[in-house]
């Protein structure tokens, strides 16, 4: 794997923003999310749970969970080089512990591999303590749509 330099260092310009300022995908700016780290492979995003976001018992919603974690594992495979947009074909996700609206919560993703066609990629979601509150993995399949250079 190489690195992406100019997403990286566009990333780490945007250190402690939003990651919605300025990205089209209505998905991220629903999320919320600020861009806490950023490097070859791995992304850091730290999220505030919303009221909206939480399930009848009040914690954080599983669907939105695994939006979180599908969403930055998407987006880690820019700070690769790599010639096309990749599309999850698969998404395994544990959920561990909840996390209540307010709470402060960080996702962070590693990509483990990227080959000709598919990659994988891991994220994690910890609370404000550090503990794990959910872990995912995922298989993301090259389409023939190009990344712009």
């Amino acid at each position: 794997m190489k690195p992406n330099q100019p997403v990286i260092a566009f990333l780490n310009q945007n250190l402690n923003r939003k990651i919605a300022d300025g990205n089209p995908n209505p998905i991220s700016n629903w999320l919320d999310g600020t861009l806490k780290k950023a490097e070859m492979g791995s992304i850091s995003v730290e999220f505030v749970v919303r009221e909206d976001q939480c399930n009848h018992a009040g914690v954080l919603h599983g669907g939105i969970i695994s939006t979180m974690l599908d969403e930055l594992m998407g987006m880690t495979l820019i700070t690769i080089e790599i010639d096309f947009l990749y599309v999850t074909i698969n998404l395994h996700v544990d959920f561990l512990f909840g996390a209540k609206a307010g709470e402060t919560v960080t996702v962070t993703s590693e990509v483990f591999r990227v080959g000709k066609k598919i990659a994988n990629v891991e994220a994690k979601m910890y609370n404000a303590d550090g503990k794990i509150l959910a872990k995912g993995t995922s298989n993301l399949a090259a389409t023939s749509i190009p990344i712009p250079h």
